[in-house]
């Protein structure tokens, strides 16, 4: 190679490593992630088609086909919510709580039907802080699961929210699994 060959190659390689360590310090720290969204919404879609293909094949009735055509479509937004919540509940929540088992806390299926988003948020934040004021179906969950104390998790409420639609999703997949195995 000549000598101006190497002088043009240099700084070339230098531009070229700068921007792969760049690349990998953002996605290191979650600050740039493209492909991964999109990769979670596509993830999420099908995860949602599965589930309407297992209502459909489960019940075998024209009511469960008449509810999944008047539910709304879920938005690319939605389903990047639901994977985001996917995410964050096996990184924080999976230790000790599954969808439809007990694990060390209560199975979460239905979730959303039991308690209002608005208790949910502080009760995810810091659950000793909502036993602590008396709240009586907090002090019911402490006592039933041997005072076993549910960790404070430094979530946003969109981040709580998105594990709440992932629940969700996820409960009403499994119950139709439940009830297509309890037709059957």
């Amino acid at each position: 190679m000549s000598n101006f060959s190497l002088k043009m190659m240099l700084p070339l390689l230098v531009v070229v490593l700068v921007f792969t360590m760049g690349g990998i310090f953002f996605a290191a720290t979650g600050l740039v992630t493209p492909l991964a969204d999109a990769d979670a919404a596509r993830a999420a879609t099908d995860k949602l088609a599965l589930a309407e293909q297992s209502l459909c094949a489960g019940s075998g009735g024209d009511s469960t086909i008449q509810s999944l055509e008047n539910r709304p479509p879920v938005s690319p937004e939605q389903a990047v919510a639901i994977a985001a919540g996917d995410a964050l509940f096996k990184g924080n929540c999976a230790q000790c709580h599954a969808v439809n088992d007990v694990v060390v806390g209560p199975a979460l299926a239905g979730l959303h039907k039991r308690r209002p988003v608005s208790w949910l948020i502080p009760w995810i934040k810091n659950s000793s802080k909502v036993v602590a004021s008396g709240d009586e179906y907090a002090v019911k969950l402490f006592n039933q699961y041997q005072k076993q104390q549910m960790p404070s998790f430094a979530l946003s409420d969109q981040e709580i929210r998105q594990i709440l639609a992932y629940l969700e999703v996820e409960s009403n997949s499994g119950m139709t699994k439940t009830s297509a195995v309890a037709l059957n």
